[in-house]
Parts: structure tokens; C-alpha cells; sequence
């Protein structure tokens, strides 16, 4: 699993998961946003916070391909 280097729109972290599920990365994006704002409780007990510091995580651990 490895960052996207095309399709980004911060650091490429979820076009980068995206493509290693085989699934759309804007499918992806949308959940992110789910879990970011709390959508309809949907949150399954990660805050905002956590949700940003888990693609942080991500970011600087994903090798960029």
C-alpha cells in the first residue's frame, strides 16, 4: 500500500488505499468525510480528531508510489 502520486487532492493517502482496495477513491473520500463530521452518528466512536491524526499516520508512514 503506497500514496498515490495522481490522485491526491492533499497527500494522496486515500487515492493511495483506494487503489490497493480496488475500490473509488471518491467512495472512499466520502466516508472519510462521514467519519470527519459525525454524519448522521455514523462515527463508530472515532472523534474528528483521531480521524485527522490516523491519515497523518498514514501520510507519513505510506511510501509514495
Amino acid at each position: 500500500m503506497t500514496r498515490s502520486a495522481t490522485d491526491k487532492w492533499l497527500g494522496g493517502v486515500l487515492g493511495g488505499i483506494a487503489r490497493s482496495l480496488g475500490i473509488s477513491s471518491g467512495l472512499l473520500r466520502g466516508l472519510f468525510l462521514v467519519f470527519f463530521f459525525g454524519v448522521g452518528g455514523l462515527t463508530f466512536g472515532i472523534s474528528s480528531g483521531a480521524t485527522i491524526v490516523i491519515y497523518l499516520v498514514f501520510w507519513f508512514t505510506l511510501g509514495k508510489s
